[in-house]
């Protein structure tokens, strides 16, 4: 049975000042010993050049909804499809100016960006002829965006696997990682076969990752690694396309359970510093990298050779770093019981509930033998792990 059905459409304007404040005025900072003539005295420079004519950004908004209820309770719901397309994105121009320009260009607004989804909320409630109760909530949220127009360079347009615009966001590029270099693609002299593509300005040996030749500067494969090569690794950095959760309550005779799940799927983090290269920064290497890394009896490995200092040629940004981070997680649990109230009634109190909760309690993600925290927003491995908390209570109310 429709108990419930409602339809929302809306639409309006905004307009917000992203990016760095007071653009349309030149900037100036003090220079210590700028000039000498028997004392050294102080000056002052230009660090930008204003741009007068800079103004917010302006998005277009359109949202379109369906709330409803049906079954007497039993499951409510609302979904919304919204659409909005920003104009006027403030955007650093893609413009080499000469040194002797002696400053750096501001912002303009030269960017167009149109970003979609969809929210999705359930809810239900339903008693049991055991006079268990049960509520579940859950949300679902999936977005997406697109840059209509972007500064980019014709070394990028004209290249199919490195164009900016019609593509999300700050989408992450670089290198396509093949695997390993074996020893068969070797010549004797240690010169690589025909065939393999080198990476330019680097040596490499059996064990270095291989990439993908993909691109030269005449739209075919060079034979030669550089950067016509980078193409799309990885989503956009930080920016979960889905992010979900779901909340289950349960009751039954003085026992309650309430739990918080989160999630997020479509997310990919590059891996990066003492977490992906063992001896960064004179470093350690983690217990992962030391079991796991390639030799010539170990040719599947998850890390390259190891040197004993990071080389360059293994660091540029490639696919072979990227990891997927989709995750589930039990963010809180809380377990209590309520004594009766004929036994509370008699001690002069009107309720009393003994209660155990725990925080971050269980984290599911593709990647668990690396011990990364898919929330931490930070993948070289130097941050707090969120930590698990656990706490006994009661409480205790008197009439």
């Amino acid at each position: 049975n429709l108990d419930m059905l409602k339809l929302r459409v809306s639409y309006g304007e905004s307009g917000n000042l992203a990016g760095d404040p007071f653009q349309y005025m030149s900037g100036y900072e003090m220079s210590s010993n700028s000039a000498y003539f028997g004392d050294p005295t102080t000056g002052i420079y230009e660090t930008k050049q204003s741009n007068p004519f800079i103004t917010w950004e302006r998005a277009k908004k359109f949202d379109v909804g369906i709330d409803g209820v049906l079954w007497r309770g039993l499951l409510s719901f609302s979904v919304d499809y919204f659409y909005d397309k920003r104009d006027n994105m403030l955007m650093s121009p893609k413009v080499t100016v000469p040194l002797e320009y002696g400053i750096e260009l501001r912002d303009v607004n030269g960017g167009k960006m149109s970003n979609q989804g969809i929210e999705i909320m359930l809810s239900s409630t339903h008693t049991f002829p055991n006079k268990m109760q049960l509520d579940l909530s859950g949300n679902f949220t999936y977005v997406h965006n697109k840059l209509l127009e972007t500064y980019e360079t014709s070394s990028t347009y004209n290249n199919p696997n490195r164009r900016l615009t019609g593509r999300s966001f700050e989408t992450q590029f670089g290198y396509k990682s093949l695997g390993y270099y074996t020893a068969d693609d070797f010549n004797a002299d240690g010169s690589l076969k025909p065939g393999i593509a080198s990476i330019r300005d680097a040596k490499v040996q059996p064990g270095d990752i291989k990439y993908a030749d993909l691109y030269g500067p005449d739209g075919v494969p060079d034979g030669v690694i550089d950067s016509y090569d980078n193409t799309v690794i990885g989503r956009p950095k930080n920016s979960p396309q889905i992010i979900y959760g779901f909340t289950p309550t349960l009751s039954w005779k003085g026992f309650d359970l309430n739990m918080l799940f989160q999630g997020a799927a479509m997310n990919d983090i590059y891996l990066e510093g003492t977490m992906a290269h063992p001896f960064e920064s004179q470093g350690s290497a983690t217990k992962l990298q030391y079991e796991d890394h390639w030799t010539p009896e170990n040719t599947d490995a998850k890390y390259p050779r190891v040197y004993n200092a990071p080389v360059d040629h293994n660091k540029v940004t490639s696919s072979h770093w990227m990891r997927n981070a989709a995750y589930l997680r039990l963010k809180s649990l809380e377990l209590g019981y309520t004594l009766p109230e004929q036994i509370t009634a008699k001690a002069g109190m009107s309720r009393v509930r003994f209660y155990f909760a725990g925080q971050n309690l269980w984290t599911w993600t593709p990647f668990m033998d690396e011990k990364i925290d898919p929330e931490a927003g930070n993948t070289d491995g130097r941050y707090y792990y969120q930590q698990q908390a656990f706490s006994f209570g009661l409480n205790v109310t008197f009439k």
